[in-house]
């Protein structure tokens, strides 16, 4: 017993040991201007991996999942422009001493030209999703929003197509550009348009 024990023990201990070191916080990240580099690489200007990192960070984006905030669409790496803002989800690589630049894989990868262009928020849905006479009602899984789609809200999803509210469903993840959101908790949010994320 003690030996299966000890076993599951160490798998437990070599998976946690394996897993990508991610760092991302949709809310609070520190924007970094971005430069597609000849070579493939996204070099991102003013973004750290880690408080001690140096400013300039490189990213491997070839399997990254890349949006753009500004219209919520799933883009290609050639959309992304010099100067452009990016946030990234990502697992480091090193910490750059040969190339003099940090190396880190991107995973996710949001653009946009400035917090002005971008989606209001990013909310997840939670399994609280009814039809009232208003039309249909979610709040969103960490509890600060409690959003209402209208007749008059733009539902697409990450491609541009439109959708039904229907094919809402809990652990969905959408970006919200919201016509009004009050100060109560939680805020109640009409939005203009929704993207769903995947």
């Amino acid at each position: 017993m003690k030996k299966i024990l000890a076993v599951l023990l160490l798998t437990a201990l070599m998976v946690y040991m394996s897993m990508p070191v991610m760092a991302y916080d949709y809310y609070q990240e520190t924007l970094g201007e971005a430069i597609l580099r000849e070579d493939g690489l996204l070099l991102v200007s003013g973004f750290g991996l880690t408080e001690d990192s140096l400013d300039e960070v490189l990213l491997y984006i070839e399997e990254a999942e890349i949006y753009d905030l500004r219209t919520g669409f799933a883009v290609g790496a050639e959309a992304i422009y010099e100067g452009d803002c990016v946030r990234v989800v990502y697992e480091v690589e090193t910490d750059g001493n040969e190339t003099g630049h940090a190396l880190a894989r991107a995973l996710e990868i949001y653009v946009h030209a400035g917090e002005q262009d971008a989606a209001d928020f990013m909310v997840v849905v939670s399994d609280n999703i009814w039809y009232s006479d208003e039309g249909c009602v979610f709040v969103t899984i960490d509890g600060k929003y409690r959003v209402t789609l209208d007749d008059d809200t733009m539902l697409l999803d990450a491609y541009g197509y439109e959708m039904s509210y229907d094919d809402i469903v809990p652990g969905m993840e959408m970006f919200v550009w919201a016509a009004t959101v009050t100060a109560s908790f939680p805020g109640q949010v009409v939005p203009d348009k929704i993207v769903l994320l995947n």
